[in-house]
């Protein structure tokens, strides 16, 4: 059976027009259409599933929505919308056995993940909302529970955080909120030295306390451009 690949997307239809068109392996593709603008819906094959929360999700809630939703797979593959795949590197990429988690082109632009390693480093944190420190703070709870993670090579473009522009000063709010709260849950700063060896220090697993606050969700949204929540 093909695999999944889940495809969050905030705005920018174009970038995603453009990473659709380079997928070239057969997929069952997920897409999780944040905007709620409905703007992704005229870009998607007849085979695509289709997503639309009223509100913007955030990065890891979409991630662990994607597996929520096709919770029997040995693996999901995730891609940022604002990707273009080079020939080959999607298949490469389902081949690779060498990590837990495995990124293409040495950063999260799209990504594997297997199912043994949620059951081991458990989803992705909610706390990080809306997007930034989600992906650093995964990579250090696979360090933490003994799962090797890394990079594949590849040619796939990445446009890069283009959800700033029409977000950018709801990003200056929030990205130092989330990297404080990466500080807070492993004494660390964000990718540097080695610092706590469970969440805030408290004991149990690294998978512990991924689900937000319904107060911190509140406080981190971002806003539509239009003014709507």
């Amino acid at each position: 059976m093909a695999p999944v690949l889940a495809i969050p997307v905030l705005n920018r239809p174009d970038l995603l027009a453009r990473c659709l068109a380079s997928i070239d392996i057969d997929v069952r593709l997920l897409v999780i259409d944040n905007s709620g603008a409905g703007l992704a819906h005229r870009y998607l094959p007849d085979d695509a599933w289709l997503l639309e929360p009223p509100n913007n999700l955030g990065v890891a809630a979409s991630w662990n929505l994607a597996i929520k939703c096709y919770p029997t797979e040995p693996f999901w593959l995730i891609s940022n919308a604002d990707t273009e795949f080079a020939p080959n590197d999607l298949a490469r990429l389902v081949a690779s056995e060498d990590y837990g988690w495995t990124g293409l082109a040495g950063d999260w632009r799209a990504f594997k993940l297997t199912a043994s390693t949620v059951e081991r480093v458990g989803f992705f944190d909610e706390n990080y909302v809306p997007i930034y420190c989600e992906d650093a703070d995964y990579e250090y709870r696979c360090t933490l529970a003994g799962v090797r993670w890394g990079f594949i090579q590849g040619d796939t473009k990445h446009a890069g955080s283009v959800c700033l522009d029409d977000h950018r000063r709801d990003n200056d709010r929030t990205y130092p909120d989330n990297v404080e709260y990466f500080r807070r849950k492993w004494a660390m700063s964000v990718r540097g030295p080695v610092g706590r060896s469970t969440p805030f220090g408290r004991g149990g697993s690294v998978a512990d306390g991924t689900q937000p606050s319904l107060s911190r969700l509140r406080a981190n949204t971002w806003r539509r451009p239009n003014g709507g929540a």
